[in-house]
């Protein structure tokens, strides 16, 4: 077992039975879904945010200033942190990466999309700013992490080959998008 990025790829003790990799652009509703199979599979839920959110806490930062001063190594410090805590325990983990960091550690690696528009609502609604507005900071955040992850780790965010299921939850409703997850999971898991 291993990462599929270098610099995670020394060999690892996996204490968990079951780690779910959540992974997606912003407004696809990783979070939304991973809370719903955490509690479908009762097991622990986790964001790479919730990491990053930890580690300005350990810098006497918020996260707004940690966001505006990270770096590779702040990046390396999140997808680090990600993969040892889903070693450790039974979870389902939501983040961009996290199917890549955690590699054949995971036993279910998910992505999903939505097209940009249906994002934008989604981000415009949660984050209670105009839809223009959500478009432009998804289009910038959706390039930026790209160009990023491409840079520090040589990844393509684009390519979906190592994904177990790819959805597209464009025109599904969060109830419907559970039922589709519930089925492959139960045949996936042979729950």
């Amino acid at each position: 077992m291993e990462s599929y990025i270098d610099e995670f790829k020394k060999e690892r003790n996996k204490n968990s039975d079951l780690v779910v990799c959540i992974n997606g652009p912003s407004g696809a509703g990783k979070g939304t879904l991973a809370a719903q199979v955490a509690e479908m599979l009762d097991v622990d839920h986790f964001s790479a945010g919730d990491v990053f959110r930890g580690i300005a806490a350990d810098r006497g930062m918020d996260v707004v200033e940690l966001s505006e001063k990270a770096d590779k190594e702040t990046d390396l410090e999140v997808d680090r942190r990600t993969l040892e805590r889903a070693l450790d325990s039974d979870c389902v983990v939501d983040s961009r990466l996290s199917s890549w960091v955690l590699g054949s550690y995971a036993d279910v690696k998910i992505y999903i999309t939505a097209d940009i528009e249906e994002r934008a609502a989604r981000v415009a609604e949660r984050e209670e700013i105009t839809r223009e507005e959500a478009l432009e900071r998804i289009e910038k955040r959706d390039s930026d992490n790209r160009e990023r992850y491409q840079d520090y780790y040589g990844i393509d965010v684009e390519n979906r080959e190592i994904y177990d299921l790819v959805l597209d939850n464009t025109d599904l409703g969060i109830e419907e998008q559970r039922k589709v997850i519930e089925c492959y999971l139960e045949q996936r898991l042979e729950l």
